[in-house]
């Protein structure tokens, strides 16, 4: 018995949201917890704990982490900054068909431009050009997540339903916006001092 092609493509349907939760939504909760339990109270993200009055539902998850052992300092920093690399990737490999050459281009075009805007980051700190603290394992966080990402992917193919075009580019920008939203999260109070004070250095 042959399926038809609207009974074919439920599966593809469920398969496809299954990888969207364990591949992008599942590793971003993840980076936003490392950030919530383990890093300084001086961060944005835990402006936007106060502004939604949700300290008292943080704080019991930074006690919950305190009464462990505390991980090591690449877990706390560069594994977050991996995970948030590898779910954004991951989002860009399901929206575009790598199939098609102009899929292959835009998705190579658009990892791309995502890995020279976080490592450039990396490289104005350790220049002194913007405010922070360059660390280089973040740096490798960032390319061996998107490069985990890329590969499987390529491992476990969905085919469908990436789409190329208007509807992937839209798709791309809402969700790479929405993940440097949440990046803001990680910037320190007085940053944007600092880098006010920067730019006026170098004028």
């Amino acid at each position: 018995m042959t399926c038809s092609p609207k009974s074919d493509r439920i599966p593809r349907v469920a398969r496809y949201r299954q990888r969207v939760f364990l591949v992008v939504a599942l590793p971003l909760v993840l980076n936003a917890l490392l950030y919530l339990a383990y890093r300084d109270w001086s961060l944005w993200c835990f402006r936007w704990v106060e502004w939604t009055g949700g300290e008292v539902q943080i704080g019991a998850l930074r006690g919950w982490a305190r009464g462990l052992s505390t991980p090591p300092e690449w877990v706390r920093f560069s594994l977050a900054s991996g995970l948030w690399m590898f779910g954004v990737v991951s989002f860009l490999t399901l929206s575009w068909d790598s199939n098609l050459a102009s899929g292959r281009k835009s998705l190579a075009l658009w990892i791309a431009s995502l890995l020279t805007i976080c490592v450039g980051s990396e490289a104005f700190q350790a220049l002194n050009w913007i405010p922070g603290t360059a660390d280089w394992s973040d740096v490798c966080a960032y390319i061996l997540g998107a490069a985990l990402a890329v590969a499987f992917a390529k491992l476990r193919p969905l085919g469908t339903p990436a789409r190329n075009g208007p509807p992937a580019a839209l798709a791309s920008s809402l969700l790479v916006a929405f993940a440097f939203c949440l990046a803001t999260g990680a910037i320190y109070e007085g940053a944007m001092k600092e880098l006010v004070a920067h730019v006026g250095l170098y004028k």
